[in-house]
């Protein structure tokens, strides 16, 4: 199996610095740029399924490419491939959460926001995913068009790094592919 990662172009959100979270933000006019520049380094891959979240970004930033396609392939909508849930700190400027840990002593991995959860959870869901990847498209090659947590706890699962470690890796950026 082939696998790529895709972070979702530039949101709203990303571009205000609010955590987004699941809220259903659209592309920024730079976004659907970023979109449509995608263009040339995907037609590189012959990509049998695309993966996204039910969160409008990650189908719009696919969605350039897709419409250049003859045959329409196969995408697929995955709850599992979703952006960490942030619950009551969703809307709240990026990193507040991660300040909230720090100020009160909490681990940043294992702590849920209330109503939400935690990276942990993110990485256990991660792990799942990956788990159906390989029963359901084995030999196939795979985009997952994602978010910045739900990809970062993938890349961790699919490289077998400690989850502990989470805040040292670094991130796709908006609009970065990364291929295993």
């Amino acid at each position: 199996m082939k696998l790529i990662l895709l972070r979702h172009a530039e949101s709203v959100s990303n571009k205000i610095k609010s955590a987004d979270s699941r809220m259903n933000s659209e592309l920024t006019k730079e976004g659907k740029e970023e979109a449509k520049r995608l263009m040339s380094r995907l037609k590189k891959y012959k990509i049998d399924v695309f993966i996204v979240s039910p969160l409008k970004r990650t189908l719009d930033t696919i969605a350039p490419f897709l419409n250049t396609l003859k045959a329409k392939p196969k995408v697929v909508i995955s709850e599992l491939t979703s952006e960490r849930d942030l619950g009551d700190f969703t809307g709240s400027k990026m990193g507040d959460f991660q300040r909230y840990c720090e100020e009160n002593q909490l681990n940043k991995i294992a702590t849920r926001p209330k109503n939400g959860e935690s990276i942990l959870d993110t990485y256990k869901r991660a792990e799942k995913f990956l788990s159906f990847l390989k029963k359901k498209y084995n030999d196939k090659t795979v985009l997952i068009c994602g978010h910045k947590n739900f990809l970062l706890c993938l890349e961790i699962v699919i490289e077998n790094k400690p989850i502990k470690d989470y805040y040292s890796y670094p991130y796709l950026k908006t609009g970065e592919l990364k291929s295993f």
